[in-house]
């Protein structure tokens, strides 16, 4: 016979072993509960163009709600949010000058929404505490439909570096699931990586910014989760370290005594602890519950269809040109597949660079490999494009310098990081947004064919295979030459092309 303890017992472990239960989810601190219900609020009950005024402490109390400016009228926005907060600071502060006693309708609002325990000096306080923060609806819920994308492709990447599945939630907090949004402190892409943190984890260069391809970005910052966790021993730190940074988190850990993530949440004031790192954790576990319930909170849903584009390492430093030119793919697809390529690339400056996996369209063409092979050595190359640059001399001015490279001179300051032009010396060294001079190319040799040739047998001459010929020559009927016709004959044009079907 089975006892009641015995009972609850099996029952226990049998939850604990079904898919999703709640021994599988990131841990949610009861005392984190006002905080995460506050972000679902946020997420999908205020839309943009509103926001709350709230205490920005813990619990964040909210005191109420005000029309703001919508993006991007951001100027007309700041105005009203400032407006807003000094008319409640205002309301706070004649609210304790008598005793939490309202005498307008905006503190009898106020008042009903106070702590039970809050004297005239905690009125005050929270006065001087109040935040405001815009709604996020709209933006949420775009981002659900956005992440049908990748959100796949990024389940199975935090599997298999062992982070927690919740974390799929995580663009929807740094970028809305947009690649390519960019933030003021410098952070770019679906993760939000700034570039110093993104080097350590991918390649970050006015060439490729891997922190723009959702593919690399997921690997990084499924890495850099994993090595915080290592770091700090606990996810609800791990986590907040990728806000904060793991040595940040650390210094508040010290700083508080123990390792208990409340405590850090609670009690560590450190001077760039501010009010995002700290609520950063609590606001990934309400987007991993709205994501989690997305029907129940924006109903009729339709998240886009996966993107799943073959990924080739190309053998040699190719330009885009070339592969618009002989390849089956526009350069709008190629863009959206690649948006990790810098515009250097787009306008010619650079090439893409040997075994950079470019993405191609699943449907594109039958073998990827082929096509890309089948390229024109004469116009592939061995080395990347190299940079122009000018050594400042005295008396030159950066207006003469953009003239004599017929360059912009806005595309010459933003290129160098000049943020005034008579902020320039002698001796310093500026890099030119231009072309420079074209490198060898891999090959280019050509037969003409002669009466009597054969496909077969000017393949074997040339220590190519006749299927390799005919490829190379995009020839739709190998039997079928013409004396004079020229041939390219490069075998150098054929270096292996490595292609993997998943990103």
């Amino acid at each position: 016979m089975i006892t009641l303890q015995r009972w609850i017992l099996l029952v226990a472990c049998l939850l604990l072993a079904s898919p999703g239960a709640a021994a599988d989810r990131l841990p949610r601190p009861e005392g984190l509960a006002p905080a995460i219900d506050f972000w679902v609020h946020i997420y999908t009950e205020v839309p943009v163009d509103a926001g709350v005024i709230h205490d920005a402490a813990h619990p964040l109390r909210r005191y109420g709600r005000v029309a703001v400016a919508a993006p991007p009228e951001w100027r007309a926005r700041r105005e009203q949010v400032r407006d807003a907060l000094a008319q409640y600071r205002q309301a706070f502060a004649d609210l304790a000058d008598h005793n939490g006693l309202p005498r307008t309708p905006l503190q009898q609002q106020i008042a009903a929404r106070l702590p039970a325990e809050a004297d005239a000096a905690e009125i005050a306080r929270i006065g001087e505490r109040l935040r405001f923060q815009g709604g996020l609806r709209e933006r949420f819920r775009d981002s659900l439909i956005r992440a049908g994308r990748w959100r796949g492709y990024i389940a199975d990447v935090l599997a298999a570096e062992g982070v927690p599945a919740e974390l799929v939630a995580l663009p929807h907090v740094e970028s809305s699931f947009n690649p390519r949004a960019r933030s003021h402190a410098g952070a770019a892409g679906l993760w939000q990586f700034t570039a110093g943190t993104g080097r350590e984890y991918m390649r970050v260069d006015p060439v490729v910014d891997e922190r723009l391809d959702p593919w690399a970005s997921t690997r990084a910052a499924a890495a850099l989760l994993a090595d915080n966790h290592e770091k700090l021993g606990h996810w609800p730190l791990a986590i907040t370290a990728y806000n904060h940074g793991a040595t940040g988190v650390k210094r508040g850990v010290e700083a508080v005594g123990e390792t208990d993530y409340m405590a850090l949440y609670h009690r560590y004031e450190g001077p760039r602890f501010g009010f995002a790192s700290r609520n950063f954790y609590p606001a990934l576990l309400a987007a991993a519950r709205v994501d989690r319930r997305a029907g129940a909170y924006f109903a009729g849903l339709q998240p886009d269809p996966a993107v799943e584009p073959v990924r080739m390492a190309l053998p040699h430093f190719t330009p885009v040109s070339v592969l618009l030119a002989d390849l089956p793919v526009d350069e709008a697809t190629l863009q959206r597949l690649n948006p990790g390529l810098g515009p250097s690339v787009w306008d010619g400056r650079k090439f893409i660079p040997r075994g950079h996996r470019l993405a191609l369209p699943a449907d594109g063409v039958d073998d990827w490999r082929l096509a890309i092979a089948a390229l024109p050595g004469s116009r592939l190359y061995r080395e990347q494009r190299p940079d122009v640059t000018h050594r400042i001399a005295a008396g030159d001015t950066l207006s003469a310098i953009a003239a004599r490279y017929q360059v912009a001179m806005a595309d010459l300051m933003r290129h160098n990081g000049i943020d005034h032009p008579d902020r320039i010396r002698a001796g310093q060294q500026l890099e030119l947004p231009a072309a420079g001079g074209m490198p060898a190319p891999v090959g280019g040799q050509h037969y003409r064919v002669q009466p009597g040739d054969t496909l077969g047998e000017i393949a074997r001459r040339h220590d190519l295979r006749t299927d390799q010929l005919a490829s190379l020559n995009q020839l739709d009927d190998p039997d079928f030459l013409q004396v004079g016709q020229r041939l390219l004959v490069d075998a150098a044009a054929l270096a292996a092309v490595d292609i993997e079907q998943t990103p």
